[in-house]
């Protein structure tokens, strides 16, 4: 018997040993970066004080508001295009059904241009740059 208990205690040794390189956070790296550039579909020149934002969303749960995984504003616009660079959190999973940039360009208090099209952001385009072309906003 006393062998037995040898073994097992060689076994549940090597077993402890091997936990300390067990890795457990989440697949793939939740904090990500969205970088690409905007640019207006009748190529005009911004006023002072116009804004655009650029949000990363999560509209995988029908019925909810869309989740916002990250945003940024960029002020005082000017001649397009404009560059952008969103941090957003997101596993593989997310990335793998797929999320949307949404942008929209304001001035005067009011949304003048967004995204009709949907932009897409997946597991395989990531880590590229994005063109996202904003229209008028109807009057």
């Amino acid at each position: 018997m006393r062998p037995a208990r040898l073994l097992a205690a060689a076994a549940t040794l090597l077993l402890a040993a091997g936990c300390g390189e067990l890795d457990l956070t989440p697949e793939g790296n939740p904090a990500r970066v969205l970088v690409g550039e905007i640019r207006l579909a009748d190529a005009t020149d911004l006023p002072a004080g116009s804004t655009a934002t650029v949000r990363v969303v999560d509209e995988s749960v029908i019925g909810a508001p869309p989740n916002i995984l990250g945003t940024q504003t960029l002020e005082n616009l000017g001649a397009p295009p404009f560059t952008f660079r969103v941090e957003y959190r997101a596993d593989d999973d997310l990335l793998r059904h797929g999320l949307n940039i949404e942008v929209r360009v304001s001035y005067g208090g009011e949304v003048r241009y967004y995204n009709r099209n949907r932009y897409v952001v997946t597991f395989g385009n990531a880590a590229d740059p994005h063109r996202v072309t904003v229209e008028p906003a109807a009057p």
